[in-house]
């Protein structure tokens, strides 16, 4: 199971200016930087924002806003990712389980050729990603182990939570230092180092 932004597909920039944009145009100046945005993903992005104070309207507003940078360039994939995830799925289920649109993700897997994605699981099936992992284990085999990989530290902390094994991207939005302070069970460098996943 794999996380989409930041460890699939290098999305940053639209990250960033997309919660920029909404913080200042909706009156949440402090949260209105990369910065002070990242730092909603040390849980869960939805829950988070919640807490923030943000009305369900201006959540819907910041996802809006994604889609519309998104679809105005498309992310690229992370060098060695499309081949990776293609090696991978010869033998193993690859699920997509994100807080992105499940329908901008695949917008974006099929502009790329993305070959071996089973599923999508977006924020458009449910805004828990511990609840979406819990889906994929039910439809692709609990007798599987299974592992959830994530360039967050929201990421890390759903996993565990879920009870599936964590790896943790050090090529993502917050960076190696941070993710290896959250105790994933492992922690990938480069995309081949994932093949521990054959």
């Amino acid at each position: 199971m794999f996380d989409y932004d930041g460890t699939i597909v290098d999305s940053l920039h639209v990250f960033c200016d997309a919660c920029v944009a909404v913080f200042e145009r909706n009156g949440y100046a402090q949260y209105a930087s990369c910065e002070r945005a990242l730092a909603f993903l040390d849980g869960n992005w939805f829950e988070e924002l919640a807490a923030a104070g943000l009305s369900p309207r201006v959540i819907d507003e910041l996802e809006d806003e994604f889609a519309v940078l998104a679809s105005e360039g498309i992310p690229q994939p992370f060098e060695g990712m499309p081949e990776l995830i293609e090696r991978l799925a010869r033998r193993n289920a690859v699920v997509v389980i994100t807080s992105s649109r499940g329908e901008d993700v695949k917008r974006v897997v099929a502009e790329h050729r993305l070959m071996g994605i089973s599923e999508v699981l977006g924020a458009d099936t449910a805004t828990s990603k511990l609840v979406k992992i819990r889906m994929a284990r039910e439809r692709y085999g609990n007798g599987l182990q299974p592992w959830y990989v994530g360039d967050t530290v929201g990421d890390i902390v759903e996993a565990k939570a879920a009870g599936v094994g964590s790896i943790g991207v050090g090529w993502g939005w917050q960076g190696a230092e941070k993710l290896r302070a959250a105790k994933p069970d492992v922690m990938a460098y480069a995309p081949d180092d994932l093949l521990v996943l054959e």
